[in-house]
């Protein structure tokens, strides 16, 4: 089959009008460094530029729990926290791809990024949550006792989602998302404070459960620029 275009998905900021990377996770070769440009030349195809967390959502979108719903927001708990925003189905991005950097809004003595992230338990327990899941996942009271613990923190931050974008659905991925059952009740106690129960029940809250989404969602830059819904 023809090839209409080339996706890529990075974890950093991004310029996705001039295919441009600002800074990206792990690879400081590719800060400021002008990825389309470059493909572009190579391949003679239209190359798209999203972050993780907007081709996550993009994914979800078109093929996952996203489907069938005009706002969502894809929101990636892992070592960092991370969400992208459709609107209208529109993905928006905002300046710089800044629109959904929600880990870096203030939160108790910090940010989210330090409370929703694996930093939570690294920092303030110095345990690593992969491992602190394994124990939850046998019933040790202590580990699900930190996961409910986080779960609240979680529940925080879907409350400054519903009041930020108001969205039908949102999605949670990342490494994070396969504790869920452990940090559930904590999310849904601090939920249970949202003062507006008619937005917050019909909010769909989903686990995302392909692995692969954020790869289908690269491809979908290319599908959303065709379809004319991509909204830099």
């Amino acid at each position: 089959p023809e090839v209409i275009g080339i996706g890529i998905g990075v974890p950093g900021l991004v310029d996705m009008a001039a295919g441009m990377i600002y800074n990206v996770s792990n690879i400081p070769a590719w800060t400021n460094f002008p990825i389309k440009e470059e493909l572009e030349s190579f391949f003679n195809v239209p190359v798209f530029i999203g972050n993780d967390a907007n081709c996550f959502v993009l994914g979800e979108k078109f093929f996952g729990h996203g489907r069938g719903h005009k706002n969502v927001v894809g929101l990636t708990l892992g070592t960092g926290v991370g969400a992208g925003v459709i609107v209208n189905d529109n993905l928006h991005v905002g300046n710089c791809s800044m629109a959904g950097e929600f880990g870096g809004i203030a939160h108790l003595e910090s940010d989210f990024e330090n409370y929703c992230s694996g930093k939570f338990f690294l920092h303030k327990y110095k345990m690593d949550a992969y491992e602190l899941s394994k124990q939850a996942a046998k019933g040790d009271k202590v580990a699900l006792d930190i996961f409910t613990e986080y779960g609240k923190h979680v529940g925080s931050l879907i409350q400054t989602i519903l009041y930020s974008y108001g969205p039908d659905a949102i999605v949670i991925g990342g490494s994070l998302s396969k504790a869920f059952p452990y940090f559930e009740n904590g999310m849904l106690d601090t939920l249970d404070k949202f003062p507006h129960k008619v937005a917050l029940e019909t909010t769909v809250i989903e686990i995302s459960d392909n692995p692969h989404i954020a790869v289908l969602g690269a491809g979908a830059l290319t599908l959303s620029a065709k379809e004319e819904v991509l909204n830099p």
